[in-house]
């Protein structure tokens, strides 16, 4: 009986022991859920604040570049408008056989040429025709300026269904970042061609450029964004943050390819 009594009492030992371990072990999970539940939502909140401190800057840039470019417009553009119809008009009063004439013509080219470029500029800042005739034609205009540089036929492809719309938030940072990859290619990978593709997958739109010059990987892109090498992949990376998108850049055995990827 005595042996049957001390058997109970280590078997109710162990179980009250066991009993205990298992609410400690439970008590310990419950705490690490807690903890890591809270890790989560203090990440989330940071990874929010950040996204409203990168559109918060983006706006500032984009009113910014807004002002500059009305700025420009409005105020360096009209002067040297006023200022070549005024040596226009001056001519009137020399002969054409004389020098000042055409130093006065000559002047009066290089205002004009000023004009043009300062038009150039000014449109690339403020996307007028962005915001007149949507982002696909738009996006069709920076390929055939592409084409200029290089000569050489540049196409984009659309494969998007008719439903689909986008934001004329999303149409403004899509179309700021293909133009930045586009001059970015044209001007260091040196192409014969650059070709773009717009469609669909899934619930995300897919943007393709393919051309067949330097490329570069995605480490390499990470690398110089690491190094914050040129302000172009800057804004590229604030533009990727505010539209929730992603980038991926490929390197083939000839040229390359940039998949910009975001949800509508």
């Amino acid at each position: 009986m005595e042996i049957e009594r001390s058997l109970i009492q280590l078997i109710l030992s162990v179980l009250f022991t066991s009993g205990l371990s298992v609410g400690i072990v439970l008590v310990l999970l419950n705490s690490y859920n807690k903890r890591k539940r809270l890790e989560e939502e203090h990440e989330r909140v940071l990874r929010e604040k950040e996204l409203e401190m990168i559109n918060a800057v983006v706006k500032a840039q984009e009113d910014e570049r807004t002002q500059i470019a009305r700025n420009l417009h409005d105020d360096v553009g009209a002067t040297l408008s006023m200022t070549q119809q005024k040596l226009s008009e001056a001519t009137q009063h020399f002969s054409k056989d004389t020098d000042a004439i055409q130093q006065i013509l000559s002047i009066a080219d290089m205002i004009e040429k000023s004009v043009t470029s300062l038009r150039s500029i000014t449109n690339g800042m403020l996307p007028h025709y962005l915001l007149n005739f949507g982002l696909r034609k738009s996006i069709d205009r920076l390929f055939e300026n592409a084409q200029k540089s290089i000569g050489k036929p540049c196409l984009v492809m659309e494969h998007l269904p008719a439903h689909i719309t986008l934001t004329k938030e999303q149409e403004i940072q899509v179309y700021y970042i293909i133009s930045e990859l586009l001059n970015n290619t044209v001007k260091h990978a040196k192409p014969s061609y650059i070709d773009g593709e717009f469609q669909m997958m899934g619930a995300q739109v897919q943007f393709t450029i393919k051309h067949d010059g330097v490329a570069i990987s995605q480490s390499d892109y990470e690398y110089l964004q690491l190094k914050n090498a040129g302000i172009g992949l800057s804004s590229i990376a604030h533009r990727i943050a505010v539209l929730k998108g992603s980038l991926n850049f490929e390197r083939a055995e000839r040229g390359g390819k940039i998949l910009l990827v975001f949800s509508v």
